[in-house]
């Protein structure tokens, strides 16, 4: 009886040198992720040629016939729409004992007249963004005084107050 058991282990050795390796999963896989973040930055550009946007300008003869002209410019990745508005204040007379307005004739963007949506605010963009990613797009927004008001407005010098922001439904 030892004897048979001997003769099967010596037979069940070589048996389990040719046995199968246990299975291995035929794939394995892991999920990276992450996110862009979103990045927005808007305001002025010094001029049609410059990418670098500053938060506040100063245009002066805001009140030759052609208007106020001036780049506004927004660099973003966002990837869903938004729209741009703008108060516009009336030319106020500064430093002066007596008060004075001229009131904002048109505005423009581009070529297009942009109509007033109450208060004088007005809705200038609707932004529609690329998909590339991070973009840089700009606009010439032009702002005309009336020039009616004009011939009649005491001397001295005005100031009109223009205030952009961007808003979003989502």
């Amino acid at each position: 009886m030892k004897w048979i058991c001997v003769l099967l282990v010596l037979l069940s050795f070589p048996l389990a040198l040719f046995a199968e390796e246990p299975s291995q999963p035929a794939r394995v896989t892991i999920s990276l992720t992450t996110t862009v973040p979103e990045l927005l930055t808007h305001g002025f550009l010094s001029s049609s040629e410059s990418t670098n946007i500053i938060p506040a300008l100063t245009v002066s003869d805001a009140f030759n016939e052609d208007g106020a002209t001036f780049y506004y410019a927004i660099q973003t990745n966002i990837a869903r729409p938004f729209e741009v508005y703008a108060t516009v204040t009336p030319f106020e007379l500064k430093n002066a004992s007596t008060s004075a307005q001229v009131a904002i004739q048109k505005i423009l963007v581009g070529e297009q007249e942009i109509t007033p949506v109450g208060g004088g605010e007005y809705e200038l963009i609707q932004f529609t963004p690329g998909s590339q990613g991070m973009g840089l797009t700009s606009y010439i927004l032009t702002i005309i005084a009336d020039q009616s008001q004009i011939e009649s407005a005491p001397s001295g010098q005005y100031e009109a107050t223009v205030a952009i922001d961007i808003r979003s439904d989502t």
